[in-house]
């Protein structure tokens, strides 16, 4: 069973929020491009695993994990009664080709190499498993997910760790001799203990590159009509509450300046002052932690994106969105 949500890396909403305000560049649309490609293998595979039956396994997705000093990063672990498999997931698509320990893509040799990826992560938890004197075998496989991706090699032991899109059922079908109780309760406590935040995630956007405003959740179009409490885009005819639009301003902030507390004045400045000051702050204390520092005061946003909240908010709305399709 699923033990938590697999939820966009903040990467992933960083650069959405950015493309929404400012024409991206080559690199960060190609960054873009492949995180959420990879992203869509993810929920590909959860999806798969959901129809094929997981109640016989515990399943954690998408963490950061600490093991000694290092930070290590992981799609898919698996955790039954006597062993943790980790699932490395890739979504390339093309003809790749693996000798002498190098992978290539047209010809071309490529900086990553997922099966070591693969063997790193794993010797994490087998890292967890020593410190914490628990007794379970460490096994994985890299998973990858492209219908359209090839793989030429004569390497038995990358064929060993390898699943195939097709073999994916077979794969996962596996599982339902496994069992859960006390002990693979114990592991996966112990695995939580280690999450550790994700600490590879720098970037913070140049307020100077970004469109100002509140924009269509929509379409996308700055061309709002301002009514009392809602707003109307021009383009689709959508309507918007202003907390709507507010909820999604602060998610864009937390994400382009992600390190940065939130105040009234940058959410202000951030919404180029389309919603009056006493709204901006009733719907900040709403919808924010309270962070009092001597005479300033730093809001942090309560949710992790704003999609998170907005459906419970839409259901007692007073004022309610109207969305064009």
């Amino acid at each position: 069973m699923f033990l938590n949500k697999r939820l966009m890396s903040p990467e992933f909403l960083y650069y959405k929020a950015l493309e929404k305000r400012t024409e991206l560049y080559f690199e960060e649309k190609r960054n873009l491009y492949n995180i959420e490609k990879g992203f869509d293998g993810e929920c590909l595979y959860d999806k798969i695993f959901d129809e094929v039956g997981h109640e016989n396994v515990y399943i954690l997705r998408d963490l950061h994990l600490k093991a000694g000093k290092s930070i290590t990063q992981f799609d898919s672990i698996v955790i039954s009664i006597d062993r943790v498999v980790v699932n490395e997931i890739k979504n390339y698509s093309g003809d790749y080709i693996y000798e002498n320990n190098v992978w290539y893509r047209n010809g071309k040799q490529l900086k990553d190499n997922a099966h070591i990826q693969l063997s790193r992560a794993k010797g994490k938890i087998i890292q967890l498993r020593d410190e914490a004197g628990l007794h379970f075998n460490v096994e994985g496989a890299v998973i990858f997910m492209g219908d359209d991706f090839r793989l030429t090699t004569e390497s038995d032991y990358i064929w060993s760790e390898t699943v195939m899109r097709n073999q994916l059922r077979n794969y996962f079908r596996q599982f339902k001799d496994d069992g859960i109780g006390d002990k693979a309760k114990r592991i996966v406590r112990h695995i939580k203990n280690a999450i550790a935040e994700n600490p590879y995630f720098e970037e913070e956007a140049d307020i100077s590159r970004l469109q100002r405003g509140l924009y269509c959740g929509e379409c996308g179009s700055f061309e709002l009509i301002k009514g009392r409490f809602q707003y109307t885009c021009a383009s689709c005819g959508s309507i918007e509450s202003n907390e709507t639009h507010l909820l999604r301003a602060m998610s864009d902030h937390k994400f382009l300046f992600y390190n940065q507390p939130i105040t009234k004045q940058s959410m202000l400045h951030l919404i180029d002052y389309q919603i009056s000051e006493d709204g901006v702050y009733r719907f900040l204390k709403k919808h924010c932690h309270i962070n009092l520092m001597g005479k300033k005061t730093t809001y942090t946003f309560k949710y992790y994106h704003w999609e998170e909240m907005i459906a419970e908010i839409k259901h007692n709305q007073r004022y309610k969105d109207k969305i064009q399709s």
